[in-house]
């Protein structure tokens, strides 16, 4: 499941004799989120998938560190409407669960991926994630109400280049999309609609973190 955290910022380099390896993004981080990304389109995608992934797996710390989190990246006055539409919202009342989101691809409509951006800038992502939610166990006994809930989104992320960061400004509530196992049917083998995929399927779409 760990689709994003494998990946890297740009592709391995072969430096020359002497030279240091390029800075990784996943060296630098603030609050154990990485945010070394490059200032550009791609770097607000690879951005936004990280930070759609980091809000829901605080679900269950600790009020203070859940906020501090999302003071990290979101924009100031962003933080408690990000933290709801990212699925961060309360924890249980036990502190203890399962809330987990997986960012599969994400892509930048429209825009040349690579291009340096100017400070300011505003750049929206789109990313295909595969959210999961359930009950912890003791991993010996399951109750009646046991069960991992889940399903496939597409979800629309504004991030804007800060102080040589990317920072959320908005993010929209996540859109159901057919799990990636139909092809062209429901289940109950009526038709379905393709169209929320077609991005996803094009060219244009990358894994989080690789060239």
């Amino acid at each position: 499941m760990a689709v994003f955290v494998a990946g890297r910022a740009s592709a391995p380099e072969r430096g020359a004799p002497g030279r240091s390896a390029p800075e990784r993004y996943g060296d630098r981080l603030v609050r154990g989120v990485p945010v070394g990304f490059a200032g550009t389109p791609r770097g607000a995608g690879d951005a936004a998938a990280a930070y759609v992934v980091a809000v829901p797996a605080a679900a269950g710390r600790p009020n203070v560190e859940r906020q501090a989190l999302i003071d990290t990246i979101a924009v100031d006055g962003s933080g408690p409407a990000v933290a709801e539409m990212m699925g961060a919202g309360s924890p249980s009342a036990d502190g203890e669960g399962i809330s987990q989101t997986v960012a599969a691809r994400v892509w930048v409509p429209d825009a040349d991926v690579d291009a340096r951006v100017q400070q300011g800038a505003e750049v929206t992502a789109r990313l295909l994630l595969c959210a999961l939610s359930g009950s912890a166990t003791d991993a010996v006994v399951a109750g009646p109400e046991t069960g991992l809930a889940g399903g496939w989104y597409v979800q629309s992320v504004t991030v804007r280049w800060t102080l040589d960061r990317w920072r959320v400004v908005a993010a929209q509530r996540p859109l159901p999309v057919p799990p990636p196992d139909q092809r062209g049917t429901r289940r109950d083998g009526g038709p379905r609609d393709t169209q929320p995929l077609l991005d996803v399927l094009s060219g244009r779409s990358w894994v989080p973190g690789t060239v």
